[in-house]
């Protein structure tokens, strides 16, 4: 398999970077497009973007998809991205970490993500729309190691009960 280094993006977002081998480094400013950018060797890739909508979200995964050293995405805070903006983001395939935090998915819009057999970090929290029935469909990404749903008012514990299991850590 071929290494993909290479983000072409006509979008306003935020590429991010760090060592391949010290994972554990914060991640740092690297390059803000629109733009052509080559990830330096030895270094993984995070984007981020801000004001991002649903009708938007293709674009941005056709031309981050092919990055393979890609390692997270950040959607963070962007209300306007929800179920239809999830069918997209399965698409992203090499993403290990994924913040969807106080997106506007709700349990339909899980459904796109659950099949993403890479991810291990899923941070979900502040997405007021999902409920008991998104999280047990969780149980579903076997790989996912960290699951973060602070400030989930419709998620009970018992639910929570349901989907723990020793290799998942599950932040409130």
């Amino acid at each position: 398999m071929e290494i993909e280094r290479k983000i072409e993006t006509t979008l306003p977002l935020d590429i991010l970077i760090k060592p391949i081998d010290n994972l554990d480094q914060d991640w740092i400013p690297f390059e803000q497009g629109p733009g052509i950018f080559l990830i330096p060797e030895n270094h993984v890739a995070m984007v981020e973007i801000q004001n991002l909508h649903d009708d938007v979200v293709p674009t941005l995964v056709e031309e981050i998809a092919d990055c393979s050293v890609l390692l997270e995405l950040n959607l963070s805070e962007n209300r306007n991205v929800g179920n239809e903006g999830m069918r997209w983001i399965k698409n992203l395939t090499y993403i290990s970490r994924l913040n969807l935090s106080a997106c506007g998915v709700n349990d339909r819009g899980l459904d796109w993500i659950i099949p993403m057999r890479n991810v291990t970090f899923l941070d979900l929290s502040y997405c007021t729309r999902i409920t008991d029935i998104g999280i047990k469909k969780l149980d579903q990404m076997r790989s996912l190691e960290e699951l973060y749903i602070r400030g989930i008012p419709r998620i009970t514990h018992a639910a929570v009960k349901r989907i723990e299991r020793r290799n998942l850590l599950i932040r409130r």
